[in-house]
């Protein structure tokens, strides 16, 4: 039986209204929802050209940007390519990092049709035998909603799995590149000095 699901863009807004000034990196799926509802898009790494990256596009950040908090937005699928990441961001122990994972549970991106090996993977518990030293799941909108308070004020590097309902249309992927994306946020925080 399939747990109560969350629908993807609702997670994405509940990230959105908790987010403050924190940076964002968001990648694959996640970053079509987040391009849609992002209200600090000056503050965005769009990551579409090395989705597997973001984990580690993340870790880079937090350790030139102690001082804020940042925010990777991952899918089960792109995480999978790259599980070796979880053991340096556990080992680098930033804790200003916050590595959330939309997991398709239902497959709605591959029609219904399950990945091979990703009903055996546990992220979660990846992730804290990573090093990661808070980790958090989430199936309903309200838990979610909820939890996000003590999520964004836990020092990390924290991991938090979302288990999504992805729209049987899916929103494009923003038009600005990702050199445009980190150009734009190179400028915002070169002016905040």
């Amino acid at each position: 039986m399939i747990p109560p699901l969350i629908p993807s863009i609702e997670a994405a807004k509940a990230i959105d209204f908790h987010r403050k000034d924190a940076l964002v990196v968001a990648t694959s799926s996640a970053l079509r929802d987040w391009n849609q509802v992002s209200k600090r898009r000056d503050l965005d790494i769009d990551l579409t050209d090395c989705m597997d990256r973001a984990p580690a596009v993340g870790l880079g950040l937090c350790l030139a940007r102690p001082d804020r908090k940042v925010l990777v937005l991952d899918c089960d699928a792109t995480l999978r390519t790259d599980l070796a990441g979880l053991a340096t961001i556990g080992e680098s122990k930033p804790e200003n990092f916050v590595h959330f994972v939309f997991e398709d549970a239902a497959f709605t991106s591959t029609d219904g049709i399950p990945i091979r090996g990703m009903d055996n993977l546990d992220f979660a518990a990846i992730a804290r035998a990573s090093g990661y030293a808070q980790t958090y799941e989430f199936d309903s909108l309200e838990d979610l909603l909820i939890g996000l308070e003590e999520v964004m004020v836990q020092t990390g590097p924290t991991f938090v799995v979302i288990k999504v309902l992805r729209d049987d249309n899916p929103h494009p992927f923003p038009e600005r590149s990702m050199a445009e994306g980190w150009a734009e946020v190179r400028e915002t925080l070169s002016a905040e000095l």
